[in-house]
């Protein structure tokens, strides 16, 4: 009796310690993994508000495991510092544009004329492609798990004073516009015809306004409409290059979350990334039509004189970069074209 008595007893703490295991280890009593995400757009812009939609979903479908802590507007630094504190796992996630300095192959994406619509551009920069793959591995390399890209949209160029020969590359713009301190836009522009310098971001609307330059490069029409207006007389809808950040987060971090858990956060940011290519195409237009209603007048480019700048820049620009991305990286990219 005496021995059974004892073997109830073990087999009551045996059956007791499960319970309280089974409670330890259950998903509704683990402690919810916070992730902090940074942006660099303002909050009215629909790439912060994707971050929004993404949040709404990942809570919801994760039963609160996953939070997503959004902190928009270059809150947490910009993005060449979020970039490094992603790398190190101090910010875990981020929808932001890539560096190049620590790999110029996270340029490619900014090629000109990669594709002359939004659905080309979508398609050169989702998972399968030749610069998807080549942004992808880049970014693996330096510790960082890449989602998807976004697209933020075509960029034109806007000045306050009107260029000559706007629809004709290599020809003379008589006209000096800011660029980006990147090999990409520098020829870019050049090679359509302008003569360009590098003015911090911050600097170029005081730069335009007083006549330092006569227009910049680099952001799309929603950006000159909201950033600009105010001291451009004319748009040109080049479409050159393509505005693009990317939803982006630490390997290690990435890592650390169930597979059922990564599955919902790539559900939400394909949906985002695949919707942004279409809004991109509606934003433009509507952009367009804001700027010519404040009075800027809108430079608008032919399907002919259109092609014949993209073929001008294709042969002309793509050569001077294989200096800095590699004849091979481009040859690979340029067959994909076809």
């Amino acid at each position: 009796m005496v021995r059974k008595s004892i073997a109830y007893r073990i087999l009551g703490i045996f059956l007791l310690g499960a319970v309280f295991i089974s409670i330890a280890i259950t998903p509704s009593s683990a402690k919810p993994l916070t992730l902090k995400v940074a942006g660099i757009s303002a909050p009215e812009y629909r790439g912060t508000k994707s971050l929004f939609a993404i949040k709404e979903v990942v809570e919801k479908e994760t039963e609160g495991r996953i939070i997503l802590d959004l902190f928009p507007a270059n809150q947490l630094g910009d993005y060449t510092q979020v970039f490094e504190e992603i790398r190190r796992g101090t910010i875990e996630m981020g929808l932001i544009f890539l560096p190049s300095q620590f790999d110029l192959m996270l340029e490619v994406g900014s090629l000109p004329f990669l594709a002359g619509t939004g659905e080309g551009m979508q398609k050169q920069l989702s998972p399968g492609s030749v610069v998807y793959g080549i942004i992808e591995k880049s970014l693996d390399k330096l510790g960082v798990n890449l989602l998807r890209i976004y697209g933020d949209g075509f960029v034109g160029v806007g000045l306050a004073k009107e260029p000559t020969n706007p629809l004709k590359a290599g020809m003379p713009k008589d006209a000096m516009i800011r660029v980006a301190p990147l090999a990409v836009y520098k020829e870019t522009a050049e090679d359509l015809g302008f003569r360009t310098t590098s003015i911090p971001y911050a600097d170029t609307y005081s730069a335009i306004q007083t006549g330092v330059c006569d227009g910049w490069i680099g952001g799309s029409s929603q950006i000159n409409y909201l950033s600009f207006r105010d001291v451009i007389k004319y748009y040109i809808p080049y479409n050159c290059l393509f505005d693009q950040t990317a939803y982006i987060v630490g390997k290690k971090v990435w890592e650390q979350i169930s597979e059922a858990d990564q599955k919902v956060i790539l559900k939400a940011v394909n949906e985002q990334a695949d919707k942004s290519f279409a809004d991109s195409k509606a934003e433009d237009i509507e952009f367009q039509q804001k700027l010519a209603d404040f009075g800027v007048k809108i430079i608008p480019i032919p399907e002919k004189e259109m092609a014949e700048l993209a073929e001008t820049i294709r042969n002309t620009t793509w050569p001077k970069l294989e200096k800095t991305y590699g004849k091979e990286t481009l040859d690979k990219i340029k067959e994909s074209l076809q």
